[in-house]
């Protein structure tokens, strides 16, 4: 837990770790508008204090023009389906045809992916999806941490490139090793 006078101080330092700002946002709730302020904390931070703040903090983030409903709406778990997804699927047939097609499709994509080299295979560079704009080439090879950190929060899709950029630093490396992706697993794999 991050002491008070620490806490003050780092939310009044413009070179603060962005990490640490949002550590002191989640253990200090009071703090949460002054971490909101710090030129620091990135876009995935404010959301989550415009979502998760405190009343102060909120005010001062809507004043700004940051509320939740700005960044679309409250914080969703992107990993897990939506409950009217699941119950699509489950009301949904199978497709007889479509499992035709992939069946016989199959030999041809075994037998592409056993000519391509397995480091290739392992490190094709993602479509980025994310409405930032970020790139697969800035994951890779920007060396702003406080950019590195963005893209690890706003684009999931980048974080196997991320993990492969040497700019990256350590606690971050170290959150993306717990995810359990298997491409970030890989691209880690990669840095020793």
């Amino acid at each position: 837990m991050v002491d008070y006078d620490a806490a003050v101080a780092a939310v009044q330092d413009p070179n603060a770790d962005p990490i640490l700002l949002a550590k002191i946002a989640y253990e200090n709730p009071e703090f949460g508008a002054n971490v909101a302020v710090n030129p620091r904390c990135y876009p995935g931070l404010k959301r989550w204090i415009a979502e998760f703040g405190d009343d102060r903090a909120r005010e001062t983030l809507a004043q700004y023009g940051f509320t939740a409903e700005a960044f679309g709406g409250p914080v969703q778990d992107q990993e897990a389906p939506s409950q009217a997804a699941l119950q699509a699927a489950e009301q949904q047939p199978a497709d007889a045809y479509a499992a035709d097609q992939y069946a016989a499709a199959q030999p041809a994509a075994d037998q592409y992916a056993a000519q391509q080299p397995a480091a290739q295979a392992a490190f094709e560079e993602p479509v980025a999806t994310n409405p930032y704009g970020f790139t697969a080439e800035q994951a890779l090879t920007t060396t702003d941490q406080m950019q590195i950190a963005q893209i690890a929060q706003c684009a999931p899709e980048l974080r196997a490139c991320i993990a492969r950029n040497p700019n990256t630093y350590p606690a971050l490396i170290e959150w993306l090793g717990q995810l359990g992706d298997p491409a970030i697993n890989a691209a880690l794999a990669s840095r020793q």
